[in-house]
C-alpha cells in the first residue's frame, strides 16, 4: 500500500486543478436537551455558547488536495449564501435539528475553459451556483443529491458533457436508473454507466460496502477500510475529490479506489471538515492497515 501512495503522489504533484462549486459553511452548535414542552409536542434544548464554523462543500473539496497537486485555484461563492447550522447534544454529539439557509439569486453566469488546466473539479450540490457555469467538456463531477433537491439534481442533467470522470453515491445511482439498488452487482453499475452519464469513469460510493469502479470495460470493488468513526459527513466529498485525481491518471494508476477510499476513511475520524487530507496524516493513517 505505501508504494502505492507514493506513486500517487508523484504521478499528481505536478498538476494544476481548478475546482468549481458551491462552498457550503457548516456550523456546529452545542445543546443540551432540557426536554419536552408542556404546551405543545416539541422537544426543549439549552444553548451552550459553543459554536463551531466549518467551510465545505467546493472549498472542503479543495483543501483535501492542496497538499498533494503543485496548485489549486477555487471558484465558488463567497457570500455565504448557503449556511447549514446544525444543534448537536454536548453528551453524545448527535445531531438533533438542521436548519438550512439557501440564497441562490445572488449566483452570476460564470465561463470556465477546462483547457487551461490538468484537472477541473465541478460539484454541484444542487444550490444553483453550478447551474450558471458556461463550461467546456473534459472535467470530473459529481452531482449531489440531497434533502434540498431530492429527485431534481440528478447527474444526467450534465449528460450534454463529455466528463472525464463521474461520482454518484448509492441514492443518486438509484435516481439515475429509476431503479433501487441496494446492492449494485457488475451489471446494475454497467447499467448505470451506459445511461446517460457521459463519462470515461464512473465512481460509485456504496456506504459501509465501500465502493466501484468502471470505466465500461474494467469493473472493480473495494471494501471500507475500518476504522473508529468521529463523523462521516464530507466523507463522500473526500473521496470525490481523491478519485477525481486518481481518474485524471488513467494509466499510471490501475487501483482507482485505493487512495479515494483511504481518504474518505481517514476524514471520517474528525469532526466534519475540521481537518483536511495530507500526505502525512494518510501516510499515518495507511499504516494501520499494513
Amino acid at each position: 500500500m505505501l508504494k502505492d501512495l507514493e506513486l500517487f503522489f508523484e504521478s499528481v504533484k505536478n498538476l494544476n486543478v481548478l475546482v468549481v462549486g458551491e462552498t457550503i459553511v457548516d456550523e456546529f452548535v452545542d445543546v443540551s436537551y432540557e426536554g419536552q414542552s408542556m404546551k405543545s409536542i416539541c422537544p426543549v434544548f439549552k444553548l451552550e455558547g459553543n459554536k463551531v464554523i466549518q467551510q465545505g462543500g467546493a472549498q472542503a473539496i479543495a483543501n483535501h488536495i492542496y497538499d498533494f497537486v503543485k496548485t489549486v485555484n477555487v471558484i465558488t461563492n463567497t457570500n455565504n449564501e448557503i449556511v447549514k447550522t446544525r444543534y448537536v447534544d454536548v453528551s453524545d454529539k448527535k445531531k438533533h435539528v438542521e436548519i438550512n439557509k439557501f440564497e441562490t439569486e445572488t449566483f452570476k453566469d460564470i465561463s470556465i475553459d477546462t483547457t487551461k488546466y490538468d484537472i477541473v473539479i465541478v460539484a454541484d450540490f444542487g444550490h444553483g451556483f453550478c447551474d450558471k457555469l458556461n463550461i467546456n467538456d473534459g472535467f470530473h463531477l459529481m452531482c449531489q443529491t440531497n434533502s434540498n433537491n431530492f429527485g431534481f439534481n440528478r447527474i444526467s442533467k450534465w449528460k450534454g458533457h463529455k466528463k472525464k470522470s463521474a461520482c454518484i453515491d448509492l441514492r443518486e445511482a438509484s435516481l439515475q436508473v429509476n431503479k433501487r439498488i441496494n446492492n449494485p452487482q457488475e451489471k446494475d453499475i454497467q447499467n448505470i454507466f451506459d445511461y446517460e452519464l457521459n463519462a470515461q469513469h464512473l465512481f460509485v460510493t456504496t456506504g459501509k460496502q465501500g465502493s466501484t469502479y468502471t470505466n465500461g470495460k474494467e469493473f472493480n470493488t473495494r471494501l471500507s477500510f475500518k476504522t473508529e468513526i468521529v463523523d462521516t459527513i464530507g466523507a463522500g466529498d473526500t473521496f470525490f475529490a481523491f478519485a477525481s485525481l486518481c481518474a485524471s491518471q488513467d494509466n499510471k494508476i490501475h487501483d482507482k479506489l485505493l487512495i479515494p477510499s483511504l481518504a474518505a476513511s481517514l476524514s471520517t475520524t474528525w469532526l466534519c471538515n475540521e481537518r483536511s487530507v495530507t500526505k502525512e496524516l494518510l501516510l499515518k493513517h495507511a499504516a494501520k492497515f499494513i
